[in-house]
């Protein structure tokens, strides 16, 4: 007859062991950047942020006022 806390041990560290193999799924994700320049400015920050390997998905920008003049905040989403 197998020793009991053995068992237990192996039941915990088997699960732990296979997890920590198994690789993790890509995460979707998002980067945000500003720009005083331009909207164009702000979007090309954000995309340079994308992890390598990542796909682009959507990209959304909104320029607002910060006393006397404008400014730019584009973000990215990728999976």
């Amino acid at each position: 007859m197998p020793n009991s806390s053995l068992v237990n041990a192996l039941g915990l560290f088997i699960p732990l062991l296979c997890s920590a193999i198994t690789p993790l799924p890509l995460m979707a994700g998002s980067v945000t950047a500003e720009s005083i320049w331009d909207e164009n400015n702000a979007l090309e920050r954000a995309q340079e942020q994308v992890p390598k390997g990542r796909t682009i998905t959507g990209q959304h920008c909104k320029e607002f006022q910060v006393r006397e003049s404008y400014r730019y905040r584009c973000t990215v989403t990728f999976n």
